[in-house]
């Protein structure tokens, strides 16, 4: 059988990558970061050819989370902060897997 090409691929700071994480496969790569494995992640959905529709975060030195997404031009690059690497586990899973709610977050576009 034949298996089919990956949607998503989660990328981490040391250059490993990881084809279709699950949202436990993700909670599992904050863990990381929060044990000091790392800083940043980023969940990229390859199915956009311009290969510019991801979500990243990063670990802050307070322990918050810049979480930032894009969906294709530089005009749809948007930020915000979360708390912890919990609320930005729940942001990243549900833009990944298109769950409702990550979008009602107080969402600023990102300037370049």
């Amino acid at each position: 059988m034949r298996r089919s090409k990956a949607v998503l691929r989660a990328r981490v700071e040391d250059g490993t990558t990881y084809d279709d994480p699950s949202e436990d496969a993700l909670f599992l790569l904050f863990e990381d970061i929060e044990s000091g494995d790392g800083t940043w992640l980023v969940v990229e959905n390859l199915t956009d050819r311009s290969h510019q529709t991801y979500a990243q975060c990063a670990r802050q030195d307070d322990g918050s989370y810049e979480v930032e997404h894009r969906a294709g031009s530089a005009d749809r690059h948007f930020t915000t902060t979360v708390l912890d690497f919990r609320a930005a586990h729940e942001v990243v899973t549900a833009w990944a897997f298109d769950l409702p709610g990550w979008q009602d977050l107080p969402w600023e576009r990102l300037e370049l």
